[in-house]
């Protein structure tokens, strides 16, 4: 049977939490055909082992193994293009989906014609064995957005908590793959391709803590954070003024958080284009923050795409 959704689930060292984060996926709700991509990212833990068992016992596990660790970005994108759902369902795979989850996503997603639907995440201090998802009520918050890219630029939308439909996403060429995480690009990116968005409140994922997360490297996120913007600012010259400021607003505000974390920036000049940025006095030329990309390219403990050869 052809699936109508595809998980695409980018592994990097999660076998602790691999065989729970599976369990919950395939207690979901609701008679939907899916099919599950993991792909491994050169885990050096136990992961691609715990993977190739769930693929062994379940037809609609596939299992996608690599050579060279290229980061959450190039995996997912290469999960992408290797599924065949009209939508994806994009998690973490070191969470706990709610029972309903996919059928509560995919039932807005058609209700709404809406070709990206996002979801919220809860913290807990359970121990992973202990945590259970609990299910969606049908009083949650949806707001409904007819310009995606307005609302991606609004408040923060970086958790990988995320129904697409596929054609979105190819078409906007999922992740920037010049950075290292997802997070900020994808949405972003996704946003300047997709006709509506809607944005709920639904606990979608329970997040225990199971060791180390890229998120904890502040610095790798602004570093990253600032090139997914300048990236966009300087491929989408068509856009309004008024957009490209905002563009603008969000890669000063990554160099300001930079600046904060250690990376050596000047104060001076960083502080006049934040004043201008925020009084909207500024011409959002990309042309003008290159000094910048130098800048974040030379740091050091950061992951640059530069070194990954796949």
């Amino acid at each position: 049977m052809q699936p109508e959704v595809s998980f695409v689930l980018p592994v990097y060292n999660k076998e602790n939490a691999l065989r729970y984060f599976f369990a919950s996926l395939l207690a979901q709700t609701g008679e939907i055909p899916f099919e599950v991509v993991f792909v491994d990212d050169v885990s050096t833990d136990n992961s691609l082992a715990i993977l190739e068992e769930f693929s062994a016992k379940h037809d609609f596990v596939r299992v996608i193994s690599n050579t060279v660790n290229a980061g959450p970005s190039i995996r997912l994108n290469q999960g992408a293009e290797a599924a065949n759902g009209r939508y994806l369902a994009l998690f973490d795979c070191d969470e706990i989906l709610a029972p309903n989850a996919l059928e509560m996503l995919l039932s807005l997603a058609k209700q709404h014609d809406a070709d990206m639907v996002h979801g919220r995440c809860r913290k807990t201090n359970e121990p992973i064995d202990k945590v259970l998802g609990p299910r969606i009520a049908e009083d949650f918050k949806l707001s409904i957005h007819k310009d995606p890219l307005e609302r991606v630029l609004g408040r923060g939308m970086v958790r990988m908590t995320w129904l697409v439909e596929r054609d979105v996403f190819i078409a906007a060429g999922g992740c920037d793959e010049t950075v290292f995480v997802q997070d900020e690009s994808l949405p972003l990116r996704l946003s300047a391709h997709a006709k509506c968005l809607l944005d709920t409140d639904m606990v979608l994922t329970m997040v225990p803590d199971v060791g180390s997360h890229i998120s904890q490297n502040t610095l790798q996120l602004n570093h990253d954070r600032f090139l997914v913007y300048l990236n966009f600012l300087e491929s989408h010259p068509e856009l309004s003024h008024e957009t490209r400021v905002k563009l603008y607003r969000k890669c000063v505000s990554a160099i300001k958080k930079a600046r904060r974390d250690g990376a050596p920036i000047p104060m001076i000049p960083l502080f006049v284009r934040y004043v201008a940025g925020k009084l909207g006095f500024v011409d959002p030329d990309p042309s003008a923050l290159q000094s910048y990309r130098n800048i974040f390219q030379n740091l050091s403990n950061i992951r640059h795409i530069k070194e990954v050869n796949c």
